[in-house]
């Protein structure tokens, strides 16, 4: 309803110049084309002395004039003090969660027609602290593989983790096989346990935005391992698995995690099931996380992970659903021609 509105709005302004006599001369004129549209972005919540700009430009002749608009609704640029247009960009002062947050989208329109950019969804980042309890230790038994839980703190957007033993910065390393720290859940798995590895384990947690990142930690996580001179050997056995059913979209990046315990430490392998798997996989396809870059309709099918050792096998399988972004051309015609209306999504 809020989109078709603001088509009707673009219609009626189009409308309102023509029977003004400001008509597009043939040859002569030309109709908005955007150079610049905006993007989505987060903000850091509690930062209320920056600013956000969101940029939309359109090359035109004559010279395009801009209206924004949020959640539907017209931005009261001049009215408003902490709004500006800055050429045709949208720059907001002090921006707040309450007020701000929401879908943008730019008009640029001259006498030619007018078209509307993408929606830019503005939204605000937030990491609070771990809670102060204590966490309940740990105890594992050498050969054997464990996991400690990050449970990570309320936060937005998506965060990326690491652990640390005993004292900062001393971060663990996954390069030998052993360790694998999941960037979805923030856990910290081992595939298998060795005396040495007893100690106070913090989870370590990180958000990115544009204009600054915050970390945090939690409490100590103590794990126990417990020797064992006899300990046995052991098959694979998969405890991350990826979804059965990933959907993304082209162009995109997407990842799939898989890891196992065992002893001896499984190594990891990635397939296609229905073809070959892409060579844009790289090294990720020896490894725990499968990492497919620049998604298109060919990479689209069935995938399987399989760890491996001297005692066996594990498998798990899912499928990657590549779906496409939305563009719509819309023209609504007006008295002296057509309006053009460019509707990005």
């Amino acid at each position: 309803m809020g989109r078709l509105l603001w088509l009707i709005s673009l219609t009626s302004l189009a409308l309102n110049l023509a029977l003004a006599g400001d008509v597009c001369v043939s040859g002569h004129d030309s109709g908005p084309v955007f150079e610049e549209q905006p993007t989505g972005l987060v903000y850091p919540e509690g930062l209320s002395e920056g600013k956000v700009t969101l940029s939309c430009q359109a090359r035109a002749s004559p010279a395009a004039t801009y209206r924004w608009r949020v959640n539907g609704t017209e931005v009261q640029v001049g009215m408003d003090p902490r709004y500006a247009l800055v050429a045709g960009n949208l720059v907001i002062s002090g921006p707040q969660p309450g007020r701000d947050a929401g879908s943008y989208q730019c008009l640029a329109i001259n006498r030619c027609g007018a078209i509307v950019s993408r929606a830019a969804n503005l939204k605000f980042g937030y990491l609070h602290d771990f809670p102060p309890d204590a966490r309940s230790p740990q105890t594992a038994y050498e050969g054997v593989g464990t996991f400690l839980a990050c449970q990570p703190p309320t936060h937005y957007p998506a965060l990326s983790y690491r652990w640390y033993l005993n004292e900062f910065p001393n971060f663990i390393k996954p390069e030998d096989g052993r360790w694998f720290v999941s960037q979805l859940t923030g856990n910290l798995y081992l595939a298998r346990a060795e005396p040495n590895d007893t100690g106070n384990y913090f989870c370590f947690t990180t958000i990115h935005m544009e204009i600054s990142t915050k970390s945090t930690f939690s409490k100590a996580n103590q794990l126990t391992v417990l020797p064992d001179a006899n300990a046995r050997k052991s098959a694979p056995s998969i405890k991350v698995r990826f979804p059965a059913e990933t959907y993304a979209l082209t162009g995109r990046t997407t990842q799939l995690e898989c890891f196992a315990y065992g002893n001896p430490v499984p190594k990891l392998r990635w397939r296609k099931v229905e073809g070959l798997l892409p060579a844009k996989a790289g090294k990720s396809a020896q490894g725990p996380t499968l990492t497919l870059p620049d998604l298109s309709f060919d990479d689209e099918g069935l995938y399987e992970c399989e760890a491996y050792n001297s005692e066996g096998s594990d498998t798990y399988q899912g499928r990657i659903n590549v779906q496409a972004s939305l563009m719509r051309l819309v023209k609504q015609p007006f008295r002296t021609g057509w309006l053009h209306a460019q509707v990005h999504y």
